[in-house]
């Protein structure tokens, strides 16, 4: 990964506007230009980029300085909770720019207490948004980026192929999210958050939470899993499961749901616009009669983070383009019955879409 030539890529966008230091706050975005993976919580952490983008420099609270020993960046300046981070902000944004820092681009996560500090101990006159610009540049993942998504894609692969063997009737779904994070762990992979495992009427609820609920025969099982690898460049799959023999409903429902990713993920390719391949996805779904069932968008982009762009949704006109990377996950749900998901990942390439989830697409009776 060149870090530098990515700081060099934000600094032409800030320079055209005329500002003069960029200030990056998000983990992921601190990740993406500064290879600093550390999590600070509450506490403050900040990058800082020159106009030139030749500068660089971090602001950490002191307890984390070893998670930043990897990091791709000229200067460090720690905090401690006693001192406060006012002292350690002038000197980096001093190393960086001098002290001719008067408007500076951000990320709209810049808090307003954060921005009160820029102002008071810098004399900041503007703050210029740039979350969008910096959501351009990661929207195309280079060799390596995509590299290191197989990478995860094919690690996540073996903890779903383990799936039947884990589940049984009577677990909880939190028992079967433990065990699955267990085998996540073992692959070397971030759990930064549990599985989604919904069973029985919780597989109508899109984001329902493992809970103490127990596992029945003639339930469908819904596994949400996404994670990140030692890069921290994600993968995100979803599987639908019945325990014991599927009820006749419940196959009819997987198969309009399978027709229909199926048909998205065919639609993904270079130069089809982002709202096609989520009207192609959804057309499946409206002819056999379960279009109000449907209410979430087709897919998400994967990168840095399980949620980015390119979102597949209607009124995304933006046309697909090689080195873009994201989900196609039709759903059907029906309140007080069940739910059915299928979510496999795709990279648009310069011929023709790779789909890198390596699990099929059958019914599984568990």
């Amino acid at each position: 990964m060149n870090f530098g030539k990515r700081r060099q890529a934000i600094s032409k966008q800030i320079s055209v506007k005329k500002l003069d230091l960029v200030a990056i706050m998000t983990e992921s975005n601190l990740r993406y230009f500064f290879n600093y993976a550390g999590h600070s919580f509450e506490r403050f952490c900040c990058g800082l980029v020159s106009q030139d983008g030749l500068r660089s420099a971090l602001v950490i609270p002191k307890l984390d300085v070893g998670k930043s020993e990897k990091s791709s960046v000229d200067n460090v300046f720690p905090w401690t909770d006693n001192e406060g981070y006012r002292n350690a902000l002038i000197q980096a944004v001093n190393s960086v720019n001098g002290n001719h820092s008067r408007k500076i681009a951000c990320e709209e996560a810049l808090r307003l207490g954060q921005m009160e500090q820029f102002r008071e101990a810098l004399r900041v006159q503007d703050f210029v948004p740039i979350t969008s610009e910096i959501a351009s540049l990661r929207l195309i993942k280079n060799d390596d980026e995509i590299s290191s998504i197989k990478d995860c894609a094919k690690k996540l692969a073996k903890a779903y192929k383990a799936i039947p063997e884990i589940v049984k009737e009577g677990m909880s779904e939190s028992e079967v999210a433990f065990e699955i994070m267990k085998i996540l762990s073992e692959q070397h992979l971030e759990n930064s958050e549990p599985p989604l495992i919904q069973s029985g009427t919780n597989s109508a609820i899109p984001h329902s939470t493992p809970s103490a609920k127990k596992i029945h025969k003639g339930e469908i099982l819904i596994v949400d899993a996404s994670c990140p690898n030692e890069d921290g460049y994600f993968a995100d799959f979803t599987r639908t499961y019945s325990i014991g023999k599927a009820s006749q409903k419940q196959r009819e429902i997987y198969v309009i749901i399978r027709n229909a990713q199926e048909t998205g993920a065919k639609t993904a390719k270079k130069g089809t616009p982002a709202e096609e391949v989520d009207r192609a996805t959804r057309s499946v779904i409206e002819k056999a009669g379960f279009g109000k069932y449907f209410f979430h968008r087709t897919g998400h982009g994967l990168g840095l983070e399980v949620h980015e762009e390119p979102y597949i949704r209607e009124g995304n006109d933006s046309k697909l383009e090689s080195g873009m990377v994201f989900t196609v996950e039709p759903g059907i749900y029906i309140a007080g019955e069940f739910g059915v998901r299928i979510e496999d990942n795709i990279i648009v390439g310069r011929s023709k879409s790779e789909n890198i989830t390596a699990l099929d697409h059958e019914l599984i009776e568990i």
